[in-house]
């Protein structure tokens, strides 16, 4: 058997009959790509085929942020009183998502359980206000959204997934020092804001953007979307006076609480919104269009 390839699907062979049944090939940009495929027997028969796939940049890429102090919160005189005050915290080693979870991916999850609740009574997605919909017997994405970050879940949808995956949600501090690295900087690239930098509300795009879209928004450690895009769910409880009292070696948040924490900021919000010291908080089982999350994992000793 031989096979060829056109990449593009426009009528031109991009390689000649080769006896290989597996090729690669680089696309300049992203998005959906038409393939044609010719296959040809020792008798010279030949049969064509035509595939639709998707190409992305968004992956499930873990990055390990090392051991080690940083600073948390804003001095004085800046940001609001619930980043106050600016203090140390170490935290352990441990791995962040380098992108927010996908309607894509969110949708495999859904697939592989089979249903749109966590087994507590809890719906893991608003197909009113997210982009994948129940169709025949499949969880499918509108088409255009899949590398779009997912929205209308909760936090128990983010900890539903995230704990599928194997992993667990960040938390506050693990998030926030992902975002800003050891040095206090206020934006993940540097201490001065520029329009256009990130999907805020300043960039004009007025909706949530594919994971990735604004890499001079990336962080320290190379995370894409920590400031703007759409909000993330972390794992605490929030408190507003929490860095008063909390512990300075690996915070978890309170034990208990009616809100949990969501930090990064998000299309609908102005650059003071998307600060990565940014914080407030919202009931568990409330869902948005500009709310989603990433995923943390514990580093194996």
């Amino acid at each position: 058997m031989k096979f060829r390839w056109d990449w593009e699907d426009d009528g031109v062979w991009d390689t000649d009959f080769s006896t290989e049944s597996l090729a690669t090939h680089a696309y300049d940009t992203l998005g959906y790509k038409k393939i044609r495929l010719e296959v040809k027997d020792g008798v010279g028969s030949s049969a064509t085929t035509r595939k639709e796939v998707f190409i992305t940049v968004a992956s499930k890429e873990m990055i390990l942020i090392p051991a080690g102090e940083f600073i948390m919160g804003s001095p004085e005189g800046v940001g609001n009183d619930d980043e106050h005050p600016e203090h140390k915290v170490y935290l352990d080693a441990f791995l962040i998502g380098k992108y927010e979870v996908t309607h894509k991916q969110f949708a495999e999850f859904l697939n592989a359980i089979g249903r749109n609740d966590d087994g507590a009574g809890n719906m893991l997605v608003d197909m009113h206000i997210s982009a994948i919909k129940f169709k025949g017997e499949t969880y499918e994405v509108v088409k255009g959204w899949e590398d779009c970050p997912v929205v209308g879940v909760s936090w128990y949808s983010a900890k539903a997934y995230a704990e599928w995956e194997g992993g667990r949600l960040p938390t506050e501090a693990e998030w926030e020092k992902a975002a800003r690295g050891e040095d206090g900087r206020k934006w993940p690239w540097g201490n001065l804001w520029e329009d256009g930098k990130c999907n805020s509300w300043e960039s004009g795009l007025h909706g949530p953007a594919p994971v990735g879209g604004f890499p001079m928004s990336v962080s320290p450690y190379g995370m894409h979307d920590m400031a703007g895009n759409v909000y993330e769910w972390v794992a605490d409880w929030y408190q507003a006076d929490y860095y008063e009292f909390g512990p300075s070696r690996n915070p978890k948040g309170p034990d208990i609480g009616g809100f949990r924490s969501m930090r990064g900021g998000s299309w609908v919000e102005f650059a003071k919104g998307c600060r990565p010291s940014f914080r407030f908080g919202q009931p568990p089982d409330s869902a948005d269009t500009d709310s989603g999350f990433r995923i943390a994992r514990d580093v194996e000793n």
